[in-house]
């Protein structure tokens, strides 16, 4: 009986356990640093050299940045897009830009893509024997990365924590090559080389143009994460269910843990009657529902300012996106924003690809109709 008394006296002087809790706090945000890799020429971006793969993280699982990263691509593409090399130009006829036949059009959109996300874009200029440039492909951003001055390109599809494989070293693109009077190796070298666009003249990387809303990107990304969870849990730790019959080892809370999860939590279990089976009241099982404030209401308001700031970061308005605002907009007003939009943001955007294709292909090769409301065109883009 003492012994029993004892170990009654254990059970209620043992510390309270919190089984399946995991305190701990992770930032998951990649800084966008640039330091050069030991022992090469090249410049490592971000945290573990992965900054551009975790911003197309965020492109994946952000709505708010999709959305408007997709308008994007539409607007700067415009209605249409036309390539101005004679029919009978050796290379490019037709407005096909490469081997694989990818055309002048879904190049320029892919290019305006990796311009909204990571703020540059790449060509890969493939010359011939005779030094024209016979190819052009877009090259994503995220594949490449460079030395401090941007002179040497270094493509991996594979560019993961435990470094890049099967890596290609390219040039940078030289307009003004004197290809006759290069070496075999030289013209070898120069054969395939890459044109680098990017935003801002700072740094070896350019920057997203909405660096400055990454935390917002990544909370919205969080409150997805949270809503999901709290359907999938069931009870969204909103309760705390104490078995007050003692402490079990570790394999015994799991498996209760496990039985208990399975029968209870999860959106196909929602409103399922719990029961419980005690030998007495004393060893009952407790279900506590602590004070809880409306979360609903909380993360509705953080969502709204996230959204918020994500659309402030591209200097943009949710109506011309297609997202409804709280005090409605008329036609007049969505076409004057529309304007302004078109004329500050869109249109920079075209003339920073525009001169990328003149600077390989020569001035006035590629011309952009702009996207239209259903009226006539602005000027086209040249």
């Amino acid at each position: 009986m003492a012994k029993h008394n004892q170990n009654q006296e254990e059970v209620r002087r043992a510390p309270v356990q919190f089984a399946a809790i995991d305190p701990y706090v992770e930032t998951n945000i990649v800084a966008p640093t640039e330091k050069k890799a030991p022992g090469r020429d090249m410049v490592e971006w971000g945290d573990a050299n992965l900054y551009p793969q975790y911003v197309r993280g965020l492109f994946a699982d952000v709505t708010t940045l999709h959305t408007i990263v997709e308008g994007n691509v539409d607007f700067v593409g415009g209605d249409q897009v036309v390539l101005n090399i004679p029919e009978d130009a050796p290379h490019f006829a037709g407005g096909i830009m490469n081997k694989k036949g990818v055309s002048i059009r879904d190049q320029v959109r892919d290019c305006a893509f990796d311009l909204n996300i990571l703020g540059g874009f790449a060509l890969q200029v493939i010359r011939d024997r005779s030094g024209a440039v016979a190819e052009l492909y877009a090259v994503p951003v995220d594949f490449l990365r460079s030395n401090a001055d941007n002179t040497v390109f270094y493509y991996s599809e594979k560019w993961d924590k435990r470094g890049p494989k099967d890596v290609i070293v390219l040039p940078a693109y030289m307009k003004d090559l004197d290809w006759a009077s290069l070496t075999d190796e030289e013209r070898k070298r120069h054969a395939s080389s890459i044109l680098y666009a990017k935003t801002t003249r700072r740094g070896t990387y350019p920057a997203p143009k909405f660096a400055a809303a990454v935390k917002a990107c990544e909370t919205e990304r969080c409150i997805d994460d949270y809503h999901l969870n709290a359907i999938n849990n069931g009870f969204e730790g909103s309760m705390i269910v104490n078995f007050n019959n003692g402490l079990a080892d570790e394999q015994q809370q799991e498996e209760i843990e496990d039985n208990f999860n399975e029968k209870f939590s999860g959106h196909q279990n929602a409103g399922r009657i719990a029961f419980s089976w005690n030998p007495n009241k004393d060893s009952q099982t407790t279900i506590t529902v602590p004070p809880i404030k409306d979360f609903g209401e909380r993360y509705r308001a953080l969502a709204d300012h996230c959204r918020q700031q994500i659309f402030c970061a591209f200097r943009a308005v949710p109506s011309l996106f297609g997202l409804p605002t709280a005090s409605g907009f008329s036609q007049e007003e969505y076409e004057s924003a529309f304007k302004l939009y078109n004329r500050t943001q869109i249109q920079p955007m075209q003339r920073t690809i525009i001169e990328a294709y003149e600077y390989v292909l020569g001035p006035g090769v590629l011309t952009i109709v702009p996207f239209s409301l259903g009226g006539e065109n602005e000027d086209n883009i040249q």
